[in-house]
């Protein structure tokens, strides 16, 4: 669904501040004090919601009601037709006037991305170590332990800010055997996308130390194309991504599952999965790819249950500029991880970039210069100049002319990204 990522609450002087030169202007509440109160709430909805409010604690609170036009007739007809004098009635529904002071509840949705982690469950997870925290003094650990570990960072430290879901491939019933036991996979995900999901995706993942449950070969594409199916039937309009993660080459060709082949099965590499990340990005979905520990090296021609005279470095290089958002490396193109902190900083840094940090404000200010932003406690009174110090400062600035869109910058833009929490206050001239 479409939810809401942060409060947006404004706040002005008296109007007797804020409307002109006469300064003792009588306002219609009971006191001479008025205030712009914006709220942004969650929201189900893909459109604007408007509302009139006069009590200033229900508005910090976010609880506005909806517009009478969810019930397809008009909310107004004229401005007078609103609840207050700070809205106009534009194409039936009373929306505020961000020019003058009073008070309001804005209802705002903001897109929250949709994200499936598909991720490699076959045997080499467990049949291989690695130096889990390079320190090469500590004693290794299986790329499962690591990759429980990385998993469980994102499912926390994302959980209020991306929709998470998980396939698993092979499933949690593929076994170790050279037949298609070692192939299965779920066709339909262990967990399907969903807001604040972190909790079922550990709850759906083998712990860390597991060994006889992280089995069989490597059915890429299947694992992938149930991926595919799931997030292409969601009808919500929200980004759609994929953190594809694995650890060795794609095997398990549904080709070579009946009659059993098992070169065709596991010792040749399935190509397809080229095709079903194609497949992906035609119907909207990108895919980011993550390998673990994945060597630039041909494999071996040999019966081993891995694809014979291969390249899987060359491969997922491949596979990630096909899924559209390719690292900028020209040699390394995809996120290869060769302990467990590269991990956990590969799948951040996918995480950062389905979350941009450009935020619209609607309405926009009306005082551009007296503008607050306050992210997960953090309060940046002033904005920076422009992008030229974004790269170096924590904070804001204004990145249209219209100031109708902000960006956050350094600690800002992070903080908002794992805490989904901002504040924007709206002041006016002279009230400090």
């Amino acid at each position: 669904m479409n939810r809401s990522l942060f409060v947006l609450t404004a706040l002005t002087l008296p109007l007797f501040g804020c409307a002109g030169d006469d300064g003792n202007q009588e306002t219609d509440s009971a006191t001479s004090q008025g205030s712009i109160s914006i709220t942004i709430t969650g929201s189900t909805s893909a459109s604007s919601t408007t509302t009139a409010g006069t009590d200033t604690t229900s508005a910090t609170e976010g609880t506005g009601s909806e517009s009478d036009s969810s019930t397809g007739e008009p909310e107004c007809v004229v401005d007078e037709d609103c609840a207050s004098d700070s809205f106009v009635c534009k194409d039936g529904v009373c929306e505020f006037d961000p020019t003058k002071c009073g008070e309001a509840v804005i209802d705002i949705p903001i897109s929250t991305p949709n994200m499936m982690l598909v991720v490699d469950k076959s045997g080499s997870m467990v049949a291989n170590k690695w130096d889990g925290d390079a320190d090469p003094n500590t004693e290794p650990v299986t790329r499962w332990f690591s990759l429980y570990q990385v998993v469980e960072f994102i499912a926390t430290n994302f959980n209020a800010s991306i929709n998470l879901g998980m396939q698993l491939y092979p499933s949690l019933k593929a076994k170790t055997e050279y037949n298609n036991n070692a192939c299965l996979v779920e066709m339909t995900p262990e967990v399907p996308v969903a807001p604040e999901n972190g909790a079922k995706v550990l709850g759906a993942l083998p712990p860390a130390s597991a060994m006889a449950q992280i089995s069989g070969g490597t059915p890429s594409r299947l694992g992938l194309q149930a991926a595919i199916d799931h997030l292409d039937g969601l009808n919500d309009g929200l980004p759609k991504f994929i953190a594809f993660i694995t650890d060795g080459a794609a095997n398990c060709s549904p080709e070579g599952a009946e009659p059993l082949d098992t070169q065709l099965l596991f010792e040749t590499y399935d190509d397809q999965v080229l095709t079903a990340v194609q497949d992906a990005v035609g119907k909207g979905i990108g895919v980011f790819v993550v390998g673990i520990d994945t060597p630039n090296l041909i494999s071996d021609a040999k019966p081993d249950g891995n694809p014979d005279s291969t390249n899987p470095f060359e491969k997922l290089n491949e596979l990630a500029i096909a899924g559209g958002f390719p690292k900028n490396d020209p040699n390394e193109q995809f996120y290869n991880a060769q302990n467990q902190i590269e991990l956990q900083a590969a799948l951040s840094a996918i995480a950062m970039q389905v979350l941009p940090c450009v935020i619209d404000l609607n309405p926009p200010p009306a005082f551009p210069d007296y503008v607050e932003v306050t992210v997960n406690g953090v309060l940046y009174q002033k904005p920076l100049a422009g992008p030229e110090e974004c790269g170096s400062m924590d904070g804001w600035y204004y990145s249209t002319p219209e100031q109708n869109q902000i960006t956050l910058c350094g600690a800002a833009c992070s903080e908002f990204q794992m805490s989904g929490k901002i504040d924007a206050k709206y002041k006016c001239p002279g009230s400090g």
